[in-house]
């Protein structure tokens, strides 16, 4: 019996490789330097839609995901204001403006203390820099798997910009009718528009 080798693999299967990979990156000079190279094509980005001096949406990394431990500090220093995402125990994301005191959120992500706004704000917003474990050329891309994203970014008319690192775009991405493509795709060797 012939096996189609096109067929992605299920989600979980994908996102389970993705960590394995983030994991074994995880603490080395490698992570570092590509993290800082995150930085710059991450701003290069926020200058290709014209979101410098806006509203941004960005996110504090974890130590397996892209982007350094100052990520939303730097980006922090390109926009107006910096929205940080907060996540909820019923799977929604609130958001919260970077700055003052951080706290340890429900994922045991640092999550800004102050007032939380839902994911309408994302629409004053000149971008959104999201977290992804893979994305394909089409714009979908994989999260980890709550759909925390796919929720705030429903129905959202203002960018969106994936951040991997440059093996985590792959052909195609498994995906549902409520998954949300992105607009651009940030890696350590630059960006690229869908």
């Amino acid at each position: 019996m012939h096996t189609n080798t096109t067929t992605p693999p299920p989600k979980a299967a994908m996102r389970a490789a993705h960590v394995a990979s983030r994991r074994d990156l995880r603490g080395t000079e490698r992570k570092r330097e590509l993290d800082q190279a995150i930085v710059a094509a991450t701003l290069a980005c926020v200058d290709d839609f014209g979101a410098r001096g806006t509203n941004i949406a960005a996110y504090n990394p974890l130590s397996s995901e892209p982007g350094p431990a100052d990520f939303a500090a730097r980006l922090a220093a390109a926009a107006r204001t910096l929205f940080l995402p907060i996540s909820q125990p019923d799977g929604v994301l609130a958001w919260a403006q970077f700055g003052g005191a951080d706290a340890a959120g429900a994922l045991g992500i640092s999550e800004p203390d102050g007032p939380r706004y839902t994911s309408n704000v994302l629409r004053s917003c000149g971008l959104v820099v999201a977290p992804a474990l893979a994305v394909d050329r089409q714009g979908m891309r994989l999260g980890k798997g709550a759909g925390y994203y796919d929720r705030a970014l429903a129905g959202l008319d203002v960018p969106v910009a994936a951040v991997v690192y440059g093996w985590e775009v792959v052909d195609a991405v498994p995906h549902d009718a409520h998954d949300q493509a992105v607009d651009a795709v940030i890696t350590p060797e630059g960006f690229f528009r869908i």
